[in-house]
C-alpha cells in the first residue's frame, strides 16, 4: 500500500517536471532552436494541427530557422500561426520554405525571459509541494485509521519529503542552466 503511494507520488511529480520542461523549452536563449516552435498550432484542413505535423523545422545557423511546409497551400497559415504565437518572430515565406531570422536579444529582453523562467519554476515548485501535501494528508489518514504503523508513517513521511526535495532540486537545476544560457548568449 505504501509502495503504491510512493510510486503514485513519483509519477505525479515526474509529470510536473515534464510540464515545467515543456514550458521552458519554448523560451528562446540566443540561439536558434527548433523546439522554439514546438507549441505552435496551425489552422489547416478544417482543424488544428501541430506545426511538426504539416512541416519540418530545422536550424540552418545560430540565428536562422527553416521551415519546409509539405503542402505549399498551407504556407500562409503556418506564417500566420507563427505571427500569432507572440514569439516576436518575423517569418518570411519563400515558396514552400519559411525562414525565420531570430533577432538579437536585448539585455532587457533577456532579463524579462529569465523572470518568466522563474515564474514557471515557482509554479512547478508549488505544484510539487501541493502533491506532497496531498500525499501527506493521505498517509496521515492511513495512520489515523490504523492502516499503517507509527514507524511506517514516519518512514514514508521522510521518503516523501526526500522525493519532494529531489524534484525541487531538478527544477532549480534546470532553471539555473536555462537562465545562464539566456543571459550568456
Amino acid at each position: 500500500m505504501l509502495n503504491e503511494v510512493k510510486t503514485r507520488t513519483k509519477e505525479r511529480m515526474l509529470k510536473t517536471i515534464q510540464s515545467f520542461h515543456n514550458d521552458i523549452k519554448g523560451i528562446r536563449t540566443g540561439r536558434a532552436s527548433a523546439s522554439l516552435l514546438d507549441g505552435i498550432v496551425v489552422n489547416v484542413y478544417g482543424g488544428h494541427q501541430k506545426l511538426n505535423q504539416v512541416a519540418s523545422v530545422s536550424v540552418t545557423d545560430n540565428k536562422t530557422l527553416s521551415i519546409k511546409v509539405w503542402d505549399i497551400g498551407v504556407a500562409g497559415e503556418v506564417k500566420n500561426a507563427i505571427l500569432n504565437a507572440n514569439l516576436n518572430l518575423n517569418p518570411v515565406v519563400e515558396g514552400n520554405t519559411i525562414r525565420i531570422v531570430l533577432p538579437d536579444l536585448t539585455q532587457e529582453t533577456r532579463e524579462r525571459l529569465v523572470k518568466l523562467l522563474h515564474q514557471f519554476a515557482e509554479n512547478a515548485r508549488v505544484a510539487i509541494r501541493n502533491i506532497r501535501r496531498d500525499v501527506m494528508e493521505e498517509i496521515e489518514k492511513m495512520q489515523e485509521n490504523k492502516k499503517i504503523s507509527e514507524d511506517d508513517f514516519h518512514g514514508v513521511k521522510k521518503e516523501i519529503q526526500n522525493i519532494t526535495d529531489d524534484n525541487i532540486k531538478k527544477i532549480d537545476d534546470e532553471l539555473s542552466v536555462k537562465a545562464k544560457d539566456i543571459l550568456n548568449h
